[in-house]
């Protein structure tokens, strides 16, 4: 055997194989994992190079795997490239008045001022208001600067004056094909606030960030990602520019968390045209799986609707206030944008790619399903692993369509915890229990991988498998869904195996065993024996990423 470069001993070693197998030890040589087993049988391979630690007890978890992460919009979505706006930074619109002054006196004249993450839940303002979010609390504290703050969904949009005035918005701009321009009732004058395609008409205006800021935001990204143990990430979002990043990071050699890329050729857009992807088929020439073991294409991704906090999710059951959310695929009606969700999904099949589709609402859910069907139907290719975004509400019959394809469900255990308490005054009761039906999923068949969908969360996995596990929201800590709850082993497959399968690379990653890749997370605690309300907090104190230590806060470990 090579000579070892790394044993990590003396603790759990959940390797997630097809046995459930629990080791003591683990060794690894190069970007591969060469054994795995008892401490007497491991640490015998040692050499006089080798770096041992001791586990004390702790954990070694397969590298933990982000199945939908907005890598780079979540390093850009960070200070200092915009202002922090998440309700981990705010409270009120008082809050977000200060940080946009604060940055209105340090921004070159004319410069735009960006934020991240706010959301209605949290702003206390609001509160009381017939309306929400509008211009008029940003404009006297931005000094003249455009400002667009962006929810935490990515769905909507807050502009001040300058910046509708810079994108031509005034109350004679019709709304926008799938998207809302929210306008004040009695003028008619937008209010500031944009939903879907809207947020486009400025976000369009705004500069891009160079190649190097952006570059310099997803470095900055995976190192934040490594300090919680994740090793790789599926960016669902990933347009020409940002592809070309990813190339020249990974040509630098600087990349420290794997990047599993799906291609997108409208964004900010949400609405997709078979135009657009008959276009961007003529010239993309590739197909999922081209790259390497650190960069590799996954497939494509579109949006089939939007979300039900923003009651833009199709759903068949009207919300309170009568409206049932819609497609957002091009089209004059529903027959229209079903048809063209059908033509986009079958035209991708066919060059190859995985198609992944963000659907929230039922009538959402149950539509990609079909278009995935037909697709599979007419052209069969066993390992297309069609991935349904979200999976808020998928039917019965759609889950048993999913596991006949084998079709992925990819859901999101932080977004449920996070928004449950605020959804429950949009959705009927059995809707909210309901949503995200994860046990019924994996009950069915389904592979089911869990993901962040960060920066609309905060990405901490940890959070996550907890949410699987109880099923509680964050204010409230009320149970939404307990028939829906999973077991421990089942939420942390979802964040290892499955995404694993999801990618196609079951075989390379997603458990710990001889040959495969090195991508490991290390836990100061024995994962399975805490509280089930202590996941949150257990410690990732090392990550290795193929072979190589891109985290190490072991401290005393020897």
């Amino acid at each position: 055997m090579p000579g070892i470069d790394l044993i990590l001993h003396s603790g759990r070693v959940t390797t997630l194989d097809g046995s459930s197998t629990i080791a003591q030890a683990v060794a690894v040589t190069g970007d591969r994992i060469a054994a795995v087993g008892s401490d007497n049988d491991i640490l015998t391979l040692a050499g006089p190079a080798t770096r041992t630690v001791d586990l004390a007890g702790g954990s070694v978890l397969p590298g933990i795997n982000d199945s939908h992460l907005h890598l780079q919009f979540f390093g850009l979505s960070r200070p200092p490239f915009n202002l922090d706006v998440s309700d981990r930074a705010v409270s009120s619109i008082a809050d977000i008045r200060r940080l946009v002054s604060e940055r209105a006196a340090t921004t070159e004249p004319g410069g735009w001022i960006q934020g991240w993450g706010w959301t209605e839940r949290t702003l206390t303002d609001l509160r009381g208001r017939c309306n929400g979010p509008a211009r008029g609390d940003l404009d006297d504290v931005s000094n003249g600067h455009p400002v667009l703050l962006t929810h935490f969904s990515g769905h909507a949009g807050w502009a001040n004056s300058r910046a509708l005035d810079l994108a031509g918005i005034t109350s004679n701009t019709p709304d926008p094909e799938s998207g809302r321009i929210v306008r004040d009732p009695d003028s008619g004058e937008p209010a500031g606030e944009l939903h879907e395609a809207a947020v486009a008409l400025v976000a369009d205006r705004i500069p891009e960030p160079s190649p190097a800021e952006r570059q310099a935001a997803t470095l900055a990204a995976m190192r934040e990602l490594n300090a919680l143990g994740v090793t790789g990430v599926t960016d669902p979002i990933v347009t020409p520019p940002m592809l070309r990043d990813y190339v020249a990071l990974r040509l630098a050699g600087t990349m420290t968390t794997r990047v599993t890329a799906l291609l997108n050729w409208t964004w900010p857009s949400v609405t997709t045209s078979t135009q657009a992807i008959e276009e961007a088929m003529q010239y993309v020439g590739s197909s999922s799986g081209i790259g390497d073991d650190w960069l590799r294409v996954g497939g494509c991704k579109v949006f089939a609707d939007g979300i039900p906090i923003l009651r833009s999710a199709w759903m068949s059951r009207p919300y309170e206030d009568g409206c049932c959310g819609g497609l957002v695929t091009e089209g004059a009606d529903d027959e229209a944008r079903m048809a063209t969700l059908a033509a986009v999904v079958d035209t991708l099949h066919r060059h190859r790619f995985q198609v992944q589709v963000h659907s929230t609402g039922d009538r959402a859910c149950d539509a990609v399903i079909n278009a995935f069907a037909a697709a599979m139907e007419a052209d069969p290719w066993p390992r297309a692993r069609h991935v349904l975004i979200h999976a808020n509400l998928p039917s019965e019959s759609s889950m048993r369509a999913m596991a006949k394809h084998g079709f992925v469900a990819n859901t999101n255990a932080l977004i449920k915890w996070q928004i449950s308490d605020s959804l429950r005054c949009v959705v009927d009761d059995e809707r909210w229990h309901r949503n995200m039906p994860i046990r019924s999923l994996l009950d069915a068949g389904v592979v089911v991988a869990d993901s962040s969908d960060a920066p609309v969360t905060y990405p901490d996995w940890r959070q996550a498998i907890e949410t699987l596990v109880l099923r509680e929201t964050r204010g409230s800590r009320t149970v939404s869904g307990e028939d829906e709850r999973i077991s421990r082993d089942q939420a942390l497959r979802a964040w290892t195996c499955a995404p694993a399968y999801q990618e196609g690379r079951e075989h390379e990653k997603g458990s710990i065993e001889a040959g495969k890749l090195a991508d490991l997370t290390v836990l100061a605690e024995d994962f399975f024996a805490v509280d089930d309300q202590d996941m949150h907090s257990v410690t990732p104190v090392m990550t290795v990423v193929g072979g190589s230590v891109v985290h190490d806060a072991t401290g005393g470990f020897a």
